[in-house]
């Protein structure tokens, strides 16, 4: 009698090199079928954003900010206006924020657009009660003084859903003056 082996791979997506947290679905089937009976595996390990929507984000991220420096808008609905164009030419990215920042580094605004099924909202973010300044995303790249990607966290007062965010410091001579945020829409990590 002769026992037959097989395996399939049914998806893999490889792990990304940054440090950050990462996506990385793995599902094996393995098959061992014999004459009698046929035993499968199936393995299943899922973390919090994929590797190619993060590169993504980096690469289109790092561009709005030095285009911010290059042209720095003068009022808050100029930035509003910026991250909707930016987040049109980027459907997969779910929001996208400005910090706005003063010369004492205080928040002065912070508009925040996201997707919604009839387009995009504007929320400011600049509220009591959302308390920027104690937010990973904001405080962290405000104090290190570099970009950032955040653990995952459901976004109360935000976005409303589970989500990663990039987070970049807007920098010129004068200093960092915004803090600039792109989200990645991610699954629950505690399912």
């Amino acid at each position: 009698m002769e026992v037959k082996r097989a395996s399939r791979i049914q998806s893999f997506r490889a792990k990304t090199t940054d440090q950050s947290p990462s996506i990385y679905s793995v599902r094996i089937r393995v098959n061992f079928p014999t004459q009698r009976t046929s035993m499968r595996t199936s393995v299943s390990l899922r973390t919090t954003c994929c590797p190619r929507g993060k590169d993504q984000v980096v690469a289109a991220l790092d561009t709005l900010v030095t285009n911010l420096v290059a042209d720095r808008p003068l009022a808050t609905n100029e930035y509003t206006q910026r991250l909707t164009t930016y987040l049109e030419a980027h459907p997969t990215f779910y929001g996208a924020a400005a910090a706005i920042l003063d010369e004492e580094r205080n928040v002065v605004a912070s508009p925040y657009v996201y997707r919604t099924t009839d387009g995009f909202q504007t929320l400011d973010l600049a509220t009591p009660d959302y308390d920027i300044e104690n937010q990973e995303w904001f405080s962290e790249p405000l104090t290190r003084d570099e970009a950032i990607w955040t653990s995952p966290y459901f976004d109360t007062g935000g976005g409303e859903i589970w989500m990663i965010t990039r987070a970049v410091p807007a920098r010129d001579e004068h200093g960092t003056f915004a803090i600039i945020t792109t989200d990645l829409p991610t699954e629950d990590p505690t399912n």
